[in-house]
């Protein structure tokens, strides 16, 4: 993860920054692959996509996971670690979360202590929700 978006999240997270890394199976995020954009009301993704200006592409944003729901195993995942602030995508961050490569799993937030996660969305329709974050 780069230095710049390590600050950032430490900023707002209010934490001390770090370099240590967990897992060398883990990809960190390459520097300006995303645009966080915090997410103000409950609306669909698209409709949120747009309105700040953005073209929507399905396929290419990051909901902020919230709620127990079923997580396909095509789908991406990106781990925030929480007391880092680094961002982690891979296999090994799907599998972090019980999620192997490939399959599909229902899974709870309240699992997720140690990472903020983040999931592809596919879809058009999704609904936002206020209060999290979506990364784009």
């Amino acid at each position: 993860m780069t230095r710049g978006l390590s600050k950032i999240f430490n900023t707002m997270f209010n934490r001390e920054e770090t370099t240590v890394y967990e897992s060398a199976d883990w990809r960190a995020i390459a520097p300006g692959r995303f645009q966080v954009l915090e997410v103000d009301e409950n609306k669909p993704i698209k409709t949120f996509v747009v309105e700040n200006g953005l073209i929507f592409n399905k396929g290419r944003g990051f909901y902020e996971f919230t709620k127990t729901e079923t997580i396909q195993g095509k789908k991406e995942v990106i781990l925030i670690d929480r007391a880092t602030g680094d961002l982690f995508e891979g296999e090994a961050a799907r599998e972090m979360l019980g999620l192997p490569n490939g399959t599909t799993v229902r899974i709870r937030p309240n699992n997720l202590e140690k990472y903020v996660v983040f999931v592809q969305s596919t879809s058009v329709n999704r609904k936002l929700i206020g209060e999290t974050r979506f990364f784009v």
